[in-house]
């Protein structure tokens, strides 16, 4: 500590005032030596002066009592009722105290620090350094460091003065509606010319309850190891039982005696909040019933019970402050909260009603136990559970004698967190019961129905019905992971939260909410969702999971196609599911087409062929919903069988056809079309088509072709008829681009005509996607007189006789004969 010159430190005060000076005092020379506090006051009587003065001297310092003139503070000078005339006793301060720079602190806040950092502050020119008030626009004058000579020179007792009448005058006119007494005054006064101190040097706490509950930004932020504390607003330590950050430390101080301070500086001392009880147990409530709380109290004074509350306390509660080891914190704020969690041995979970889960989540990880009885228990974690109060009064004595609890539930190991907006959440009674060493934290803004209530069974569950938002944010602070399994949309942004928490997400894809960096397992095999848990608590590693096929974005895969003029492979959920040996709705199955679409799709692409996936693996959420959720199924079912069957390093996208309906953003589809129409532009066209196609007939997807001729063949399981469909195509490729829409049909033919030199397209879907762009459709629209995909199989059609179309097919194959 700094010891080797005296500081002047000025207080003002009345002899109403004196507990608190007193307690303010003894913060003071607690962390200090050697400081001459001068007191500003009217009326308090000399006796007073003789103890504090005595401990001052004996730290080298000194108490001076200075009696302010009578006519220096006005009788008609007014104030707030919280706050004393004396208040603007500081503006004498050039009169009466001599020392060059002082400091000025109010009687309403205590010194947890040596004040000489304050003391070697530079103010560069400025009479005063403050810190910045709560309400982020003046400066709080309860902690003044001032230059007084500067003071002195520039009279600035008389300009204080002189706005005080001004300003006094105006607020009673009404014309200052937010007048704050001297601080009103100070800031007008001193409006450009104050240094901002750091916020530690004057820490405002009286406002923790109004900040908690109207969430003030930053109010509770950067307010680690302050050097002064003070008890701003009308919520002071001796004037209420609002649970004010620092209030239980300020008690302690008042109790201290000024020997004790002595003794400190001797090494004999250390303050110490409630020094006389050997186990201290909490309780936070939103009731005021009780089991057997009072018969508790009564039975072990060695105890003390801290019960909070985020609310005010109702009589029943506000009774127990007559037991002297009973602390009431009405109004907690969480600072106070966790310091009260971190302080007691154990929580009494022995209140009626409900609990505040995410403190019960917070406490059972701490390794404390939760003391309960059965019909009080809210919580299944790290549970002490007993049948009697005699069994309750059994259990806290031997931990007062031994230091040493009985048998404990064993606590969970990680503790994962859902939020949830319906009663599904995929495979959770199977992951419950995998997993005893996972606590499932389940929480939803709304009450819960049977599915979810009926999880209360399982003890390594809690539920989190309407929870509000301070309890999901304390449930996320205490989260290991997050399960990404509730079915339907997500609860708020609660992924976006987690995420930013740097929790890990894991999840399945059909449930899968957003781009959050989650872990997605296939919920067909939620064991592989459970191994990567069980690791995770094992060894902490998260899980590495084979990459999905990474796909190029439809602009660049038209641009490959347009630079190398390559030919195009585009594989879809159809040929997903043929190759698994599953029929689809235009194609049966057959052996020989899925053996040939599995060499095709584990092929690497080149100049010459590009094989196509669809830009589905990275972005679910670009897609309409009706798309999203296809895309989460699919890939839910298949994501194993893509990483086996397509190995290639990179695949071009297949919805460069697809490039409008199914997606949210549709103002990139026009300019898409452009560039697949400057495919065909001025070129000959060989379109290879199912009857029912008539791609083109009736828009101007094809208008800027040179020619185009058609053949035109089966629309359902087109295969049967590949060799002579292939056999037709070669017969007037020649000087032609080919455009083939025929499912998985054209895969076959694109790669055997690539092989030979020609440039074959298959794109498939292409007409319908063009229709609907140019209608400006939001949901697929049945065409009435052509093909329409994916819409109710060719049901329907009627037919238009177009002679343009008639005369552009040169060879029919749709009624060869079944062999």
């Amino acid at each position: 500590m700094h010891d080797t010159k005296s500081r002047a430190i000025v207080l003002a005060g009345n002899q109403n005032f004196t507990a608190q000076l007193s307690t303010t005092i003894k913060s003071i020379f607690y962390h200090n030596k050697n400081v001459k506090i001068y007191v500003l006051n009217r009326d308090i009587l000399p006796d007073w002066f003789r103890k504090p003065r005595k401990m001052a001297q004996l730290l080298g310092g000194d108490l001076i009592d200075v009696k302010l003139n009578p006519d220096d503070v006005k009788d008609t000078w007014w104030t707030q009722e919280h706050i004393s005339l004396d208040a603007y006793s500081r503006y004498f301060i050039p009169k009466y105290i001599s020392e060059e720079k002082v400091l000025y602190l109010d009687a309403d806040l205590l010194v947890l620090k040596n004040l000489e950092d304050i003391f070697e502050i530079d103010m560069k020119g400025h009479p005063i350094a403050a810190v910045m008030d709560t309400d982020n626009q003046s400066f709080n004058s309860g902690v003044l460091l001032i230059d007084n000579g500067l003071w002195k020179r520039e009279n600035m007792t008389e300009q204080l003065v002189n706005e005080t009448n001004g300003l006094l005058q105006q607020a009673l006119e009404g014309n200052i509606p937010k007048f704050n007494g001297d601080q009103t005054i100070f800031n007008k006064v001193f409006r450009d010319r104050w240094l901002a101190l750091d916020k530690r040097m004057n820490l405002q706490v009286g406002h923790d309850v109004t900040a908690f509950m109207s969430h003030w930004p930053n109010h509770f932020k950067d307010s680690e190891d302050p050097y002064v504390v003070h008890f701003v607003s009308h919520r002071k330590p001796w004037a209420t039982l609002s649970a004010n950050r620092f209030r239980q430390l300020w008690w302690a101080f008042h109790d201290m005696d000024y020997s004790q301070v002595l003794s400190h500086h001797m090494g004999d001392f250390q303050i110490e909040m409630d020094p006389d009880y050997e186990l201290h147990l909490f309780n936070l409530t939103n009731s005021q019933s009780f089991k057997n709380l009072e018969e508790l109290i009564q039975g072990h004074p060695k105890a003390l019970f801290h019960i909070a509350a985020y609310t005010e306390m109702g009589e029943e509660l506000m009774c127990l402050a007559k037991y002297e080891n009973v602390r009431l914190y009405p109004e907690v704020v969480p600072p106070v909260l966790e310091e009260l969690i971190n302080r007691s041995a154990a929580y009494l979970d022995i209140n009626y009603g409900t609990a505040d889960q995410a403190t019960l989540a917070a406490y059972a990880k701490t390794g404390k136990p939760i003391l309960s009885f059965p019909e009080t228990r809210h919580s299944e974690q790290a549970q002490l559970e007993v049948n009697t109060i005699e069994q309750m009064h059994s259990l806290i004595k031997e931990r007062i004698k031994t230091g040493e609890w009985g048998e404990v539930h064993e606590l969970p190991r990680l503790h994962s967190l859902t939020m949830t907006q319906t009663q599904d959440l995929e495979s959770i009674e199977e992951l419950v019961c995998a997993l005893p060493f996972v606590q499932f934290h389940i929480g939803a803004w709304t009450a819960m129905g049977p599915k979810l209530v009926e999880l209360k069974q399982h003890p390594n569950v809690s539920l989190y019905p309407a929870i509000n938002q301070e309890q999901l944010s304390q449930l996320i602070h205490s989260a290991d992971i997050y399960l990404d399994i509730n079915h339907g949309d997500e609860a708020g942004d609660i992924l976006s939260q987690v995420e930013l928490a740097g929790i890990p997400s894991f999840g399945f894809y059909k449930t899968q909410h957003g781009n959050h960096g989650q872990f997605l397992f296939s919920s067909e095999r939620p064991q592989e969702l459970i191994t990567a848990i069980e690791k995770f608590d094992s060894e902490g590693s998260l899980p590495q999971i084979l990459p999905l096929p990474t796909v190029k974005s439809i602009d660049e895969s038209l641009d490959f196609i347009r630079e190398n003029h390559s030919s195009v492979i585009r594989f879809g959920d159809g040929e997903i599911n043929l190759i698994a040996g599953h029929s689809i709705a235009y194609q049966d199955y057959h052996p020989e087409l899925a053996r040939t679409l599995r060499e095709l799709v584990g092929m690497n692409s080149s100049e010459k062929l590009l094989v196509c996936l669809p830009d589905a693996f990275e972005d679910r959420f670009k897609f309409t919903w009706w798309a999203e959720d296809f895309w989460k199924k699919h890939l839910d079912h298949y994501d194993d069988f893509y990483r086996q069957i397509a190995p290639a390093p990179w695949y071009g996208s297949t919805f460069i056809s697809r490039p409008y309906i199914d997606f949210l953003d549709k103002t990139k589809a026009e300019s898409q079309f452009e560039k697949l129409k400057r495919l065909w532009e001025n070129k000959n066209l060989l379109i290879v088509e199912g009857a029912t196609s008539r791609s083109g007939v009736g828009n101007d997807l094809f208008d800027q072709a040179l020619s185009i001729k058609r053949i035109v063949c089966s629309s359902h399981c087109a295969y049967k008829d590949v060799d002579a469909i292939e056999s037709t195509i070669r017969k007037y490729a020649d000087n032609h681009l080919i455009l083939i829409m025929l499912g998985p049909t054209a895969k076959v033919l694109v790669a055997n005509l690539a092989k030979d030199g020609y440039q074959a397209l298959d794109i498939g879907h292409i007409d319908s996607e063009y229709e609907w762009l140019k209608m400006g459709a939001t949901t697929k629209v049945k065409l009435k007189h052509k093909h329409t995909a994916e819409y109710n199989f060719d049901q329907d059609i009627e037919f238009i006789e177009d002679e343009t179309y008639t005369k552009q097919i040169v060879a029919d194959l749709s009624r060869l004969p079944v062999e």
